[in-house]
C-alpha cells in the first residue's frame, strides 16, 4: 500500500488516466497498521460508550424502522449508480471498497464511519450514497446514510427528501430516530436526512450536547452508519463530527484538490483524533480539469 504522500502524488498526476468515476482503491494509511490501530484487520473500529450512553446503545438495538419504500428513479440523482445501474463498472468499484472495509472489520462491530473531503466538490455525497447502498444490498448488514452537512444537505436533495424531517430535528430533541428515518427500496437501508430546516445557520446543532447521545443510538441501532460531513477545509463541523465515529474516508478528486489542502485535512483530522482509513480517489469526467481558486472555499453554505 502507498503512503498517504504516493496518494496525493497520484491524485496530482493521473488527471489523464482513463476515466471511470471511481477509482475503487482504500489505500490503508500504513502507520496507523503498523501500531494495530483502526486499519488492522482484526481491530475494533468501536468506541466505547460508558455509562447512561451505553443504555442508549442498548434500547437502539431493539427498535424497529419501517421496511421498505419504492423511489421515483426520475428523481433520484444519477450519479447514484448503486440505484440507477447496480451492474456496471462504477457500481463494481464501491463494492469492491465495501469488501476492504468489511475485511478490515472482521469481528463485525458495529461502526459509524466519516466521509469527507478536504474540499467541495470531490464526491463526498456521491461516494457516501453508493457504499451505502452497496452495503445495504446483500441482506446482512443493517445500514444508515446519514445527512450531517447541514450547509448543503447534498444527500438529501440527491435522494429528493427535501423539506423532510431529519437530523437538524433530532438535534433538536424534537422527537425519536425511528420518526426521522426513513426506507430506501433495499428492507436493509435506511436514510436519515439533514432536515426540514437545513441551511449553514443549522450547522451550530452540530455543538450540542444532544449530538453525542443521537450517534450513540444510531451505532445501536444499525452495523454500518455512513456519515456524509462537510469538507474538512471549509468549515469546522467536520471537526465536530469527526470524533463522533469510528473512523474517517477522505475523498480526494483527480487533478482538482491542491496537495497542501489534502494535506492540511488530513493534519486536521488526526489532530481531532479523528482515525483516518484511507481515501478514495475519483476521477473528473473533463480531461483538464481546473484547480479551484482556494477562496471559493471559504463561501462554502453561505
Amino acid at each position: 500500500m502507498g503512503s498517504m504522500l504516493e496518494i496525493m502524488k497520484k491524485v496530482r498526476d493521473e488527471g489523464d488516466a482513463p476515466d471511470p468515476a471511481v477509482e475503487g482503491v482504500v489505500e490503508l494509511m500504513p502507520e496507523e497498521a503498523a501500531r494495530g490501530g483502526p486499519a488492522a484487520a482484526d481491530s475494533r473500529f468501536t468506541q466505547s460508550e460508558p455509562g447512561a450512553v451505553s443504555d442508549l446503545v442498548a434500547e437502539a438495538a431493539s427498535v424497529a424502522f419501517p421496511s421498505t419504500q419504492e423511489w421515483d428513479a426520475k428523481l433520484i440523482d444519477r450519479a447514484v449508480v448503486a440505484f440507477h445501474a447496480r451492474y456496471s463498472v462504477e457500481c463494481e468499484q464501491f463494492r469492491s471498497i465495501r469488501a476492504r472495509l468489511l475485511s478490515m472489520n472482521s469481528g463485525g462491530d458495529p461502526c459509524v464511519l466519516a466521509i469527507t473531503s478536504s474540499v467541495p466538490g470531490e464526491g463526498k455525497s456521491t461516494c457516501t450514497l453508493n457504499l451505502g447502498m452497496v452495503m445495504a444490498e446483500g441482506g446482512e448488514q443493517r445500514t444508515l446514510i446519514v445527512d450531517a452537512d447541514l450547509r448543503r444537505a447534498s444527500i438529501t436533495r440527491m435522494l429528493a427528501l427535501d423539506g423532510q424531517s431529519g437530523l437538524s430535528d433530532l438535534l433538536r430533541g424534537t422527537g425519536t430516530v425511528k420518526q426521522h428515518v426513513y426506507p430506501t427500496p433495499y428492507e436493509n437501508l435506511k436514510v436519515l436526512p439533514a432536515g426540514a430546516a437545513c441551511g449553514a445557520g443549522q450547522s451550530e446543532l452540530l455543538g450540542s450536547a444532544r449530538l453525542r447521545q443521537v450517534f450513540a443510538e444510531l451505532r445501536g441501532a444499525f452495523d454500518y452508519v455512513f456519515v456524509d460531513m462537510p469538507p474538512v477545509s471549509t468549515v469546522a463541523d467536520a471537526s465536530v463530527l469527526g470524533p463522533r465515529c469510528d473512523a474517517a474516508l477522505l475523498i480526494l478528486q483527480m487533478r482538482r484538490t491542491p496537495e497542501p489542502v489534502a494535506q492540511q485535512a488530513v493534519r486536521t483530522l488526526q489532530a481531532n483524533k479523528v482515525r483516518v482509513l484511507g481515501c478514495i480517489l475519483t476521477r473528473h469526467h473533463e480531461r483538464h480539469a481546473h484547480m479551484y481558486d482556494i477562496n471559493e472555499y471559504y463561501n462554502y453554505g453561505s
